[in-house]
């Protein structure tokens, strides 16, 4: 099996074929392979041109046959290298509760040099090895079919309909097993790993993972199985291993798929993960006095309603944000977006609205009050704020304190 190839590309850039990126090459059999894998999925993350691959505002990592493509957020304007970069991801990623990747102790979080698909392959198989250490879920189910020992009740239509072409009996009996929708989906999680190629460790760890797990059954109705089913306690040490493995799922199914064309993505749409990042930085600061909320609902016309990213509560004074993953070079708001706070500042009866975006060079943060007829009208403030997404060389996970100190 031959090694993986990484490239490193920046979410918006355009990835040609022919292209050397850090000693590896964009072949045509990569784009045809990759174009082949992508037709007729739904991937919002990228687009296949002529001879190309453009890739939107979501970063991660996509492995197709023995080519990996890591897609990392843009932050080439504050950091040096790639490799801190990739390290800076990783950590908003933790800060965000997107993986727990602080459970990942024998990989050093400075991740030099290595690649980032390994690190969600060694996560996945660490989280999976766990649970089997613990004990996976067992339940009942009811068990239907032809039997060589008559156990349980005996269906006597189905009996005596095929008695004579199958040995038998046909019964119908309570099982207590580990045939679970939660189990089966890291089971076919791990069929889609085995038919990728992996590092010599991670290949190790898979191997030893489906040693000790029971041969289990995968098909897509597990997942909505799965998202029917109540998270109860014993569930909720699932989680993170569930995550990932939905992910690796997501168009993957082993039992519909096949083919020389196999492929996987672990992608993360960046305004999502930003605005989650900056949701667990005030959470971690906030005030004792102070509340945070995410994504509250109100309804605005009939069954439609609006969603602010955040609102924050200080004592009496409320604050409605929105997260922007993207550069404004001269400083200016589109219009759309300055509509939309004002509408948040009406319906969340909020004292400010703050519209955040990543800081370019010089920008400077602007505060104003929105005009409206009347003098007398209070038609609530907007400011346009701008964050120094890293500091020093390192993610700034100080955003939060200053946001607060601000209100």
């Amino acid at each position: 099996m031959t090694g993986l190839r990484t490239i490193r590309v920046f979410e918006h850039q355009v990835l040609k074929v022919g292209e050397e990126v850090n000693q590896v090459i964009f072949g045509d059999a990569d784009f045809q392979a990759l174009a082949k894998w992508v037709a007729g999925r739904d991937c919002p993350y990228l687009k296949i041109e002529h001879k190309a691959v453009r890739f939107r505002s979501y970063v991660g990592v996509i492995q197709c046959n023995s080519l990996c493509i890591e897609i990392l957020p843009k932050l080439d304007r504050w950091l040096p290298s790639t490799d801190a970069i990739q390290a800076c991801l990783v950590e908003m990623l933790k800060v965000s509760r997107f993986l727990k990747i602080d459970t990942l102790r024998s990989v050093s979080i400075s991740l030099t040099s290595l690649p980032l698909i390994d690190l969600f392959w060694k996560f996945y198989l660490e989280e999976v090895t766990k649970l089997l250490q613990e004990g996976l879920i067992r339940s009942y189910r009811r068990d239907r079919g032809w039997k060589p020992h008559l156990k349980g009740k005996l269906e006597l239509s189905k009996q005596l309909r095929h008695a004579q072409a199958v040995k038998g009996f046909y019964t119908q009996a309570t099982t207590y097993d580990y045939n679970h929708p939660a189990n089966a989906v890291l089971y076919g999680a791990l069929m889609v790993l085995r038919r990728l190629p992996l590092s010599p460790a991670n290949q190790i760890l898979l191997g030893q993972v489906l040693n000790r797990f029971p041969k289990l059954t995968y098909s897509s109705a597990h997942l909505r199985q799965l998202d029917a089913l109540h998270f109860d306690w014993k569930m909720k040490r699932y989680q993170d291993a569930l995550f990932l493995a939905k992910m690796i799922l997501k168009d993957n199914s082993p039992d519909i798929r096949s083919g020389s064309h196999n492929g996987v993505a672990l992608i993360f749409d960046m305004n999502a993960l930003f605005e989650t990042y900056i949701y667990h930085l005030l959470l971690r600061s906030k005030p004792e006095q102070a509340s945070v909320s995410y994504q509250e609902q109100r309804y605005f016309w009939l069954k439609r309603s609006i969603r602010p990213d955040l609102v924050c509560q200080l004592e009496d004074k409320r604050v409605v944000m929105d997260t922007k993953w993207k550069l404004l070079p001269k400083g200016q708001p589109p219009m759309e977006d300055l509509r939309q706070m004002y509408v948040y500042n009406r319906y969340f009866r909020a004292a400010k609205g703050i519209l955040l975006y990543p800081k370019l060079g010089l920008n400077e943060s602007i505060t104003a009050p929105y005009h409206g007829v009347g003098a007398s009208v209070d038609h609530g403030i907007c400011e346009v704020r701008f964050v120094n997404v890293v500091e020093n060389g390192q993610l700034n996970i100080g955003i939060g304190k200053e946001l607060w100190a601000s209100f």
